[in-house]
């Protein structure tokens, strides 16, 4: 059944519109076109403040019902609001209520109609007009109570308000979600707000990537360790200038945007630690707010030594050693006891939580026993840092390069005194200059890899050997450790890469009579020495020529020792050298 509008108008003109007392009001459970309990509790809350503040806006539809009563078929959300109102004592139970009374034939038709012909207010209306009314000079905590909403929801829609306006207008046509809106909101500044957004495609315009490039030079109040060591209360007490996110659900979380200050505070912070490090008697000691990796490889490390227990000390350990002995004798007993017991499972835990204490004991006395030399505590020192925790950290025992030479020789008097033979220090390697220039270098790798692929292209066996290795070590590797395992996951052969080489024009002077003398003799090499460069290079290039010598970096060699990050990287290509060379 269709209604017109003209219809519609009829029906509302031909209706009184009078005042009524609230308790006159009852809820139609017939003509009300929204089924009763559909309205949200929360819009209830806030228009009964709005109410509260502003008056009832827009009359009641309602019939006349028994025993004088009325009942409200289009109203249903505000009558419900005006009884919230009156049972907190708001308002009094007679309070007048606008409405329009119409014929109970009409009801339905008034009911619908108010709901269908009412075009709802898109969000951007509403952030503008909350900003306006902010403008005109209501307060954030007026606003936030006459609509029934709390001021921070006021605060949110105001920064909503303040988004670009080209980015608002694609809001407004659906170009822009909520949620991405609200993260753009974050930033100030309209030209950074359009540059994120026009800057990313759109299959990747998602909050959590726009929040990353808004953010970025930024610091996070509540992930970064420095921030959290220094404290966002200190920060600010300082001075330090912050962004906080409005609308992130953590209210404490904030963006630190002064990251200078930010690492001189926790520098400041840690000097006091630094001064209780130095009073152990190192040489220096260094403060620095973050942990460098790249920075600590300059630095070679002292190690600690054990020295002998007291006495008392002696005695602690072998208690708490016989104990655990006998805590975990009962909890192997336990284990070997045939059956599903819950007893047994029960007294196992308790017998493991006992020794949790006992074995970080026995750990703190041990360590206790383990000591810097004090001969070489003169001659090294310690960073202090703040942790990835967020905390405090020293790094102690690192030797500086200037002081290289006179650890060594400390650490090896003290070796000679102790006759362990044991190095109390562990120094970085010695820069020395490279055989081949970089330049060099690549190009024979180069000449490598061009020789191993021109064979596999030849050879699918060696082909299926290569791959098999790859596989295996894409499964077997550890990254974090390589260069601590015991030994090379494949056998190390040599490779035919001698062709094709780079000339003598291209090798180094200093190295020709190295060369000659390592590929065959000291005799060979000893002509050479009276010749000038280029004749020594071409008669080096006619000698070597024959014997199949390679430049280091070409080489490959069976290690029988420690395997290096580096020879296990390059495991399937040695493999398919050994299958080539078998």
């Amino acid at each position: 059944m269709k209604f017109s509008k003209a219809e519609i108008d009829a029906v509302i003109a031909a209706s009184p519109r009078t005042n009524l007392p609230l308790s006159k009001l009852v809820l139609s459970e017939e003509r009300q076109v929204r089924p009763q309990g559909s309205t949200p509790k929360l819009s209830v809350a806030e228009l009964a403040a709005s109410i509260k503040d502003s008056g009832v806006l827009q009359n009641l539809i309602v019939v006349k019902g028994a025993r004088g009563l009325y009942e409200v078929c289009a109203g249903g959300r505000r009558l419900e609001a005006l009884t919230v109102l009156a049972q907190a004592d708001d308002i009094p139970e007679n309070y007048p209520v606008p409405v329009l009374i119409v014929p109970t034939d009409k009801a339905l038709i008034a009911s619908l109609a108010e709901n269908v012909f009412h075009i709802p207010m898109h969000p951007a209306d509403e952030y503008a007009a909350f900003a306006r009314l902010i403008g005109a000079g209501k307060s954030v905590e007026d606003v936030a109570a006459a609509f029934g909403v709390t001021p921070l929801v006021v605060k949110r829609r105001m920064k909503l308000a303040a988004v670009s306006p080209r980015l608002m207008a694609q809001f407004r046509e659906g170009q822009i979600g909520l949620d991405c809106l609200m993260v753009l909101a974050s930033c100030d500044d309209h030209v950074r707000q359009e540059q994120v957004w026009n800057g990313m495609p759109s299959w990747n315009r998602r909050p959590a990537y726009l929040g990353q490039l808004l953010t970025q030079g930024e610091i996070e109040s509540d992930t970064d360790p420095v921030a959290r060591y220094v404290t966002l209360k200190a920060y600010e007490k300082a001075g330090g200038t912050l962004r906080r996110d409005l609308f992130s659900d953590d209210d404490k979380k904030a963006y630190l945007l002064d990251t200078a200050l930010l690492e001189s505070l926790a520098t400041a912070k840690l000097q006091k630690k630094a001064q209780q490090i130095a009073a152990q008697g190192w040489k220096w000691v260094e403060v620095r707010a973050r942990y460098v990796f790249e920075e600590f490889v300059k630095f070679g490390e002292l190690r600690k030594t054990r020295r002998a227990p007291s006495g008392e000390e002696a005695a602690a350990i072998a208690s708490l050693q016989s104990r655990l002995e006998t805590l975990r004798a009962r909890m192997d007993a336990l284990q070997d006891h045939e059956g599903d017991d819950d007893n047994d499972d029960r007294e196992f835990l308790k017998l493991d939580a006992e020794g949790e204490p006992l074995e970080a004991q026995l750990k703190a006395l041990q360590e206790s026993l383990c000591v810097w030399p004090p001969e070489l505590m003169t001659q090294a020192g310690c960073v202090v840092f703040v942790g990835s925790k967020g905390t405090a950290e020293v790094k102690c025992g690192l030797v500086r390069p200037d002081d290289r030479n006179g650890v060594a020789e400390v650490a090896r008097k003290a070796s000679e005194v102790d006759g362990d033979g044991e190095s109390l220090v562990s120094l970085p390697s010695a820069k020395t200059r490279p055989v081949h220039s970089e330049k060099l270098t690549r190009r024979l790798t180069a000449h490598r890899v061009a020789a191993v692929q021109a064979e596999l292209t030849v050879r699918p066996d060696v082909a299926l050997v290569a791959l098999t290795a790859q596989l295996a070590h894409s499964i077997f590797r550890d990254d974090a450790r390589g260069y601590h395992r015991p030994e090379t996951v494949f056998a190390i052969t040599a490779a035919d890469c001698q062709s094709d080489l780079p000339t003598a024009a291209e090798d180094l002077q200093a190295r020709i009579l190295d060369v000659v003398t390592e590929a065959v003799d000291a005799n060979a090499a000893s002509p050479l020495a009276a010749l000038k460069k280029a004749d020594a290079a071409n008669g080096a290039e006619q000698t070597v020529a024959a014997t199949g010598w390679l430049p280091a970096c070409l080489r490959t060699r069976r290690e029988a020792g420690m395997a290096t990050e580096e020879t296990l990287q390059d495991a399937p290509e040695r493999a398919a050298s050994e299958a080539l060379a078998a």
